[in-house]
């Protein structure tokens, strides 16, 4: 699988809380693509022809073995603004990212 190019200024800092290798790798693509793909136009909107703009995406992803399940925190931190996504208890880690990424992507579209 070809991985995808992140925007020069977008930085992405990963944090992960008992998840396997496997669901890793499996976030940090989705995270690519979102980011290089769904979310291109809106991060171009935001960061525009400004050189020193910068879009900083940290997130904490926890897998909890008792309940099989997933938490992520989404921090996404742009043009002096930010937009927090918490949420719990998900099963698909996919589903999870990817809805993290509809909500950033719909609070861009309001700017």
């Amino acid at each position: 699988m070809k991985e995808s190019q992140l925007p020069a200024q977008v930085k992405l800092v990963p944090k992960f809380n008992d998840v396997s290798e496997d669901d890793k790798k499996l976030v940090k693509s989705i995270v690519d693509k979102n980011v290089a793909g769904k979310l291109d136009s809106y991060l171009k909107k935001v960061i525009g022809g400004k050189k020193d703009a910068e879009v900083v995406i940290k997130y904490t992803i926890t897998y909890h073995e008792e309940s099989k399940k997933f938490d992520a925190d989404f921090i996404f931190t742009y043009d002096g603004d930010e937009f927090i996504y918490k949420k719990e208890g998900f099963k698909m880690v996919s589903d999870l990212v990817n809805h993290a990424f509809q909500h950033f992507k719909e609070a861009l579209s309001k700017k």
